[in-house]
């Protein structure tokens, strides 16, 4: 009896020390645990109706990592890329490129998405388009891919966590609309990221340091 009593409390202590460790061990593999990014889409083209896309974990790649720079001179750059997955198995990449040459950096601070003409986000996606015979025999499967550039929206930093010498965790919110090259329109909702880690570095972007 004691024998079982000992084993379990063991059990339990181990699985604790995984839970606490978890984001230390995600470190090592290089990719984020519970580090969800979530959107609603609503768009014609698919006949979505507020479908839900996520992402289980963030991806921090070396070389293939999200990065905030701040720039000396005031502003910031922000990148990030993720593939997010809906319950259809369809696949959307989104994707923010922000240049932001005027404003600081700042917590619970609204920014734009698009500014002078430029779009500092947009939605992807790919499918498969017509095969081809080549001259020598093989085949080869064209990819068609859709893009929506953010046409208006904003996006929101509201938490930011130290959690490495050159990274933080990153917490936000973001929505806008989206138009594709012929005139399609796609609406980006409740759009969230929870405890994204990020490469923050001053004056230049990272040379692939952690």
């Amino acid at each position: 009896m004691r024998r079982g009593i000992l084993y379990i409390m063991v059990l339990a202590v181990a699985v604790f020390g995984m839970t606490s460790c978890m984001k230390d061990f995600g470190y090592i593999l290089r990719q984020d645990v519970d580090a969800p990014i979530s959107m609603e889409l609503n768009g014609s083209r698919y006949e979505w109706d507020e479908e839900l896309f996520s992402s289980d974990v963030g991806i921090y790649a070396m070389r293939n990592h999200p990065d905030l720079v701040l720039h000396d001179g005031g502003g910031f750059t922000f990148e990030l890329r993720r593939t997010l997955a809906c319950d259809s198995e369809k696949s959307a990449e989104l994707y923010f490129c922000i240049e932001n040459e005027y404003s600081e950096f700042e917590l619970n601070k609204t920014y734009s998405l698009i500014v002078v003409g430029d779009s500092f986000a947009e939605v992807n996606f790919q499918e498969r388009g017509p095969t081809h015979t080549l001259p020598s025999g093989t085949t080869v499967t064209d990819i068609i891919t859709y893009s929506y550039d953010a046409k208006d929206g904003y996006i929101l930093f509201t938490e930011m966590e130290k959690y490495s010498e050159h990274s933080y965790l990153l917490s936000g919110e973001f929505s806008f609309r989206g138009v594709s090259s012929d005139g399609d329109e796609l609406v980006v909702k409740k759009g969230k990221f929870s405890d994204c880690r990020v490469h923050v570095s001053h004056g230049e972007r990272c040379d692939g340091e952690w």
